[in-house]
């Protein structure tokens, strides 16, 4: 399974955990699951950006999530 970190305060939505592992094909079906099974979480990751093994993405939602993978959702980050 993928290893979901939150950083930022989300655990406190999550009763105190940071790390969750979690089973999806993409990014998309990992929120609804997270959502799922943390409802605070609802809404709230809806606008950060998500890195997957190392890679960021700023709009995610059909990223491919390796059953292995290291999934961090972080702040956006813009360019100028």
């Amino acid at each position: 399974m993928a290893v979901v970190h939150l950083l930022g305060g989300l655990s406190q939505h999550t009763g105190g955990l940071e790390t969750i592992e979690i089973e999806a094909p993409r990014v998309r079906e990992l929120v609804m699951a997270l959502t799922a099974r943390f409802p605070g979480l609802d809404g709230r990751l809806d606008d950060l950006a998500v890195a997957i093994d190392g890679v960021i993405y700023n709009s995610a939602p059909y990223q491919k999530i390796n059953v292995d993978s290291e999934v961090y959702f972080v702040p956006r980050v813009s360019g100028g």
